[in-house]
C-alpha cells in the first residue's frame, strides 16, 4: 500500500498510530483505527398498525484525513466505512484515487428498538453497502411509540458508532359494519304497483272521455 525508500527512513508507531512516508505521492501518513458515525432515520409520520416500516442510514469513516478538500469534493456524502477485508483496496482507493473496488462491502449494524412497553428488542442485522447505506424492514407487533438504536459494534479498522431515531405505530380504527337494508314491505310490493297502475288507468279514461266530449 505504501511505497517506501532508505531515505525515507522507516515507519515509526506511537499511540497505537503509524506514521510513515509514502514517495507515491510524497505525503506523510497516520495509519489507525478510524471512527465513524452511523446515522438512523424512521418515518416522521405515524404508522398503521399491521403495516411496515423501513428502518435506514448510513455508517461512514469520519478520520481526520476525510475532511480534507480533495475527499469531501469526491465524497460529499462521507467516506463510507467498509469492511476489514476490503480496507488495503478500499484506502488506495479513497486516498490515491486508484480505481473503485467492485467487491467492496459494508459493516453490518445491529438494530434494536425499545417498545412501548419498555421491552428492548434485537430487530435485525442490516449490511451496509459500498455506499455506506444499510436498511431494514420490519413490522411491529404493538401499536405506540418505538425508539429506535442502530448500533456499528465497530471493527479491527473503525471503533463503534450509534445512533437513535423514533416513530409511533397508530392503533388501527375500528371498521364500521354496513347498517342492514330493510326488506320490503307488502305495501311496496304489492300496494304501491297497483296504486300507480290504477292512477294511470283513471288518467287515461279520463283523456277518452274529453276526446269524446268534444267530439
Amino acid at each position: 500500500m505504501f511505497r517506501n525508500t532508505r531515505w525515507g527512513g522507516n515507519g515509526v508507531i506511537g499511540d497505537s498510530i503509524i506514521a510513515t512516508m509514502d514517495t507515491y505521492d510524497q505525503r506523510v501518513y497516520a495509519i489507525g483505527k478510524g471512527p465513524t458515525q452511523t446515522t438512523v432515520s424512521a418515518p416522521d409520520l405515524s404508522v398503521d398498525f399491521g403495516k411496515s416500516v423501513l428502518i435506514k442510514g448510513t455508517v461512514t469513516d469520519i478520520s481526520p484525513g476525510t475532511k480534507e478538500y480533495a475527499l469531501t469534493s469526491r465524497f460529499p456524502s462521507g467516506v463510507p466505512a467498509v469492511a476489514d477485508e476490503c480496507m488495503s483496496e478500499w484506502m488506495l482507493y479513497v486516498y490515491k484515487q486508484f480505481e473503485k473496488p467492485n467487491d467492496a462491502t459494508g459493516v453490518p449494524v445491529d438494530i434494536y428498538a425499545l417498545d412501548a412497553n419498555n421491552n428492548y428488542r434485537f430487530l435485525g442485522t442490516a449490511m451496509s453497502d459500498s455506499s455506506g447505506f444499510y436498511s431494514l424492514e420490519w413490522t411491529p407487533d404493538i401499536p405506540g411509540k418505538y425508539t429506535v438504536i442502530a448500533t456499528f459494534a465497530g471493527s479491527k479498522a473503525y471503533y463503534p458508532s450509534s445512533a437513535v431515531n423514533a416513530f409511533t405505530v397508530s392503533e388501527a380504527q375500528p371498521t364500521s359494519e354496513p347498517e342492514p337494508t330493510q326488506p320490503p314491505s307488502m305495501a311496496d310490493l304489492y300496494f304501491l304497483p297497483m296504486s300507480i297502475i290504477t292512477l294511470v288507468v283513471i288518467i287515461v279514461i279520463g283523456a277518452l272521455l274529453l276526446l269524446r266530449k268534444r267530439d
